[in-house]
């Protein structure tokens, strides 16, 4: 146990230390009050001594800049002072105090206060202790939205250190337009008494250190002391759950190869053009590779996987920016080209997709070419087909393209 003693008096002080090393303590003496809190920021120690009447600064002064120094743990501070200074007692329990012996010491009770102050001390590592190993991160704040705790799983969570994050105002880890209302926030809650964060618990946004944006649950509750509030806030991190819940939705809309969108979305997004304003004419192009089988065949699953992927990102590179593309298995493709004129525009669009894949590609050492073949079907919206007949006249056309002679384009509406 490390003890600070500050007492000016060599002659009082020096018993008091020996008794104290008799009993296995570490003694750190200063002379003064200012020496006490330099002393203590310098070697935080696990119980003060402090004398009242001190050169420099005085024992009650001292005591109140390390109490406002915080920290994880507490510290008791003990006063020593004279028979006839109850004004003294008071101003240093006022000062953060929390005991006090009358001098000249009587060590069989000194011995007492420190055991008793040392119970009171475990108690309270024990419930820091808790709140340090948790694996949510505890934050409180008062009224005016300044952090009083901040445990070691927020460290973790936000990258600041507990000493760069308590006393400033909590919103520090808020990434805007949240920062900027917090203060507005608290005020109105201790104004008008109507909780919405406070009592629940919802999906916000942190920031880190480093100013990454990420997402986390926080839950709020308030602990009243008298007419005074404390807020307690239990943040968990949440972005790994987030990543795989975007994850998860990703793949059930897209194909898991490819990255494009899959049979699912392409039915979605079908639907939702037809039902969508009556103006508008679209082409439906279903896409088949010519050659993939002997690429896959030959070189292996690895080079027809890679095959697949390089049409995809050409498909995806030739098509205008609101057009859609999608993989609907093996190596069938869909696209839908909006706003097109007329099907010679359609067409035009399915000559330069073909073009596009046949481009050379570089397979498992090999310089490879494949071909395509592509049935449209024009979309007229509301004009009484629905998605599967579109998608039977486009996959119907691609095989006339096929038939004849593959590499072509056929239009459903030419009676291929």
């Amino acid at each position: 146990m490390h003890i600070l003693l500050a007492e000016d008096s060599r002659a009082n002080a020096l018993p008091v230390i020996a008794f104290l090393k008799e009993r296995g303590y570490r003694v750190s003496h200063v002379m003064d009050g200012a020496a006490a809190v330099a002393a203590y920021q310098a070697d935080t120690p696990d119980l003060v001594l402090m004398d009242v009447m001190m050169p420099v600064l005085d024992g009650i002064e001292a005591t109140r800049r390390i109490k406002a120094l915080g920290g994880r743990r507490w510290v008791p501070v003990m006063l020593l002072t004279g028979l006839s200074a109850q004004e003294e007692i008071v101003a240093g329990f006022d000062a953060g105090a929390d005991d006090y012996l009358i001098k000249p010491i009587v060590f069989a009770v000194l011995d007492a206060r420190m055991r008793s102050m040392q119970r009171i001390a475990n108690i309270q590592d024990s419930l820091f202790s808790i709140f340090d190993n948790v694996y949510e991160a505890i934050i409180t704040i008062d009224e005016q939205g300044t952090v009083c705790n901040y445990n070691r799983a927020a460290e973790r969570i936000f990258g600041y250190g507990a000493d760069e994050v308590i006393g400033r105002n909590v919103k520090m880890l808020m990434p805007e337009p949240h920062a900027a209302a917090h203060d507005g926030y608290l005020a109105r809650y201790l104004r008008e008494r109507t909780p919405r964060i406070v009592g629940s618990s919802r999906k916000v946004q942190g920031r880190r250190k480093n100013g990454d944006i990420f997402p986390l649950r926080l839950a709020v509750t308030e602990l009243r002391r008298g007419d005074r509030s404390q807020f307690i806030g239990l943040v968990s991190d949440i972005s790994a759950e987030e990543q795989a819940r975007q994850r998860i939705e990703f793949l059930a809309l897209h194909d898991a190869l490819t990255g494009l969108p899959n049979r699912a979305q392409f039915n979605e997004v079908l639907d939702a053009t037809l039902a969508g304003p009556a103006a508008g004419r679209h082409a439906l192009l279903f896409i088949d590779l010519d050659g993939f089988k002997p690429i896959n065949d030959s070189l292996g699953h690895e080079a027809g996987d890679a095959a697949l992927k390089i049409v995809a990102g050409r498909l995806r590179h030739d098509l205008a920016a609101g057009d859609f593309v999608a993989r609907l298995g093996g190596d069938e493709f869909v696209a839908i080209a909006r706003d097109v004129a007329d099907t010679a525009a359609a067409r035009a669009i399915a000559a330069r997709l073909i073009e596009a894949v046949a481009r050379p590609m570089h397979l498992a050492g090999t310089e490879r070419r494949m071909g395509a073949s592509v049935g449209i079907a024009m979309i007229e919206a509301r004009d009484g087909r629905d998605a599967s007949e579109i998608l039977t006249a486009a996959d119907n056309a691609m095989y006339a393209a096929k038939r004849a002679g593959k590499g072509r384009v056929a239009v459903a509406e030419d009676g291929a």
